[in-house]
């Protein structure tokens, strides 16, 4: 079985990754520089020890 997305189906997905990755930005703007360098290091401690996939391109 080979399956593949529509070019509706990617557009979709292309916005929805646009729109995810604006947001993400948008987070943590209340914090200040340094909480927001404690919080990158203690989510990357995450990412790592989780082995989690790359999602999001910087």
């Amino acid at each position: 079985m080979h399956v593949s997305l529509t070019p509706e189906g990617r557009k979709l997905a292309e916005d929805f990754y646009a729109e995810t990755c604006r947001r993400i930005h948008l987070l943590p703007a209340t914090v200040d520089p340094a909480e927001r360098e404690t919080l990158a290091d203690l989510l990357g401690r995450i990412v790592v020890d989780n082995e989690v996939p790359v999602v999001f391109m910087t």
